[in-house]
């Protein structure tokens, strides 16, 4: 049995006509636009034209944004490969001329059987939250994949970059260089991933590069539900006029009290291109430091403070309607605040572009309304503006 079961969230959302919006979708479409076909990372990840890549767990939220962007910088499609069983994510998550090019495989047969030899591994699968571990036999199941994931990278050399998580950094601000240490079951499975993946790097050269995300919120994240990012789901629930939990304990925090640090789905997916374009890391015994990287914007935000930016993009009488609650007692270590100093990122030369969560929220919301529909068009728009650069 799940540590604890949470109701699935429907998600009904009204249409542009019941929604009066006071920012024209033109406009919130050109603002994409120009940061994506202006980005100045654009001609570095451009030089990833050139490598094979396989997304695995592609049809999840950071998944299939890694794929858009990939898909908006006219990286061809015959040299992305796509791995994902679809039982946390969707095919509808990706640009349409790539929903019929998923290997649906789990994991650890498209480690163990591969069909072709990409140049670069990038990991964003497996089970994504804390929810999804039962028992220790599930961190198995995981790290019997993994094992399988990185004996294939180290046999055919294959550069590797995965997501870890910001759920086992406890210290706050996190730097990169502190101690970290497990309080469930996801954050172990994550960081034996880690470990396993530096002793790789030191003793058999593995390539790799470890990412921990901090909270992540974006367009294709409806098949999560209830596991999706704070952010979205108080919007879900505001735009359906339906009670959005918060919780709280009592003489630790109260409700709706809790941060997180969080970055947009598209800025997340330059931050790993980015990555990709940097030379291949050469850790020591003794230093391990060019491995792990924050990928968060190191400002965390409070959960009423999300409500309240929200409630000021929605028309008025669609207030994001809050109800208190403790935290589910089946919820152990339940992580309060999360916040991650970005900088070693930033000192590599990544330059963020999406900072402003309104503007995010305000591209979110049209994409919503119109059933991601308008989404896909303007990534289309964005390929052939850069498939001329």
């Amino acid at each position: 049995m799940p540590l604890f079961k949470i109701p699935i969230l429907k998600i009904k959302l009204m249409s542009k006509q019941e929604i009066e919006l006071t920012y024209p979708r033109e406009e919130v479409a050109n603002w994409y636009i120009s940061k994506s076909v202006n980005d100045q990372l654009l001609e570095n990840i451009h030089d990833l034209r050139s490598q094979k890549i396989s997304i695995m767990g592609g049809c999840g939220q950071v998944g299939s944004h890694i794929i858009a962007k990939l898909y908006e910088l006219s990286f061809p499609v015959d040299n992305l490969y796509i791995n994902d069983n679809l039982s946390l994510g969707k095919r509808e998550n990706l640009p349409e001329p790539l929903r019929d090019r998923v290997d649906t495989r789990n994991h650890l047969e498209y480690s163990q059987n591969p069909t072709h030899t990409p140049d670069i591994i990038v990991f964003v699968g497996g089970r994504s939250s804390a929810p999804h571990f039962e028992n220790l036999n599930t961190v198995m199941e995981e790290i019997e994949m993994w094992k399988a994931t990185l004996e294939w990278c180290v046999d055919k050399k294959i550069r590797l970059i995965f997501a870890s998580t910001s759920s086992l950094c406890k210290q706050l601000p996190s730097v990169e260089t502190q101690r970290v240490w497990p309080a469930s079951l996801y954050e172990l499975t994550k960081l034996m991933m880690e470990e396993m993946a530096i002793q790789q790097a030191l003793c058999n050269g593995l390539v790799v590069q470890i990412c921990r995300f901090f909270s992540v919120y974006g367009v294709t994240e409806q098949h999560k539900n209830n596991f999706g990012n704070l952010y979205t789901q108080i919007l879900w629930h505001a735009i359906q006029g339906t009670p959005f939990e918060v919780w709280g304990q009592p003489n630790h925090f109260a409700p709706g009290e809790q941060t997180r640090d969080i970055i947009f789905a598209p800025e997340v997916s330059r931050a790993i291109l980015h990555l990709l374009t940097l030379p291949a890391p050469r850790p020591r015994p003794d230093d391990i430091s060019a491995l792990t990287y924050n990928i968060g914007q190191g400002k965390p935000v409070s959960i009423r403070e999300m409500a309240k930016q929200i409630e000021a993009l929605l028309p008025s009488g669609m207030k994001p309607i809050l109800a208190e609650a403790k935290v589910p007692r089946q919820m152990n270590n339940y992580v309060v605040h999360t916040w991650g100093d970005p900088q070693k990122l930033i000192r590599t030369g990544f330059l963020p572009v999406f900072t402003d969560h309104r503007e995010n929220l305000k591209f979110i919301i049209h994409a919503l309304l119109s059933e991601n529909d308008w989404y896909w068009q303007i990534v289309e728009n964005i390929r052939q503006k850069t498939a001329k650069v």
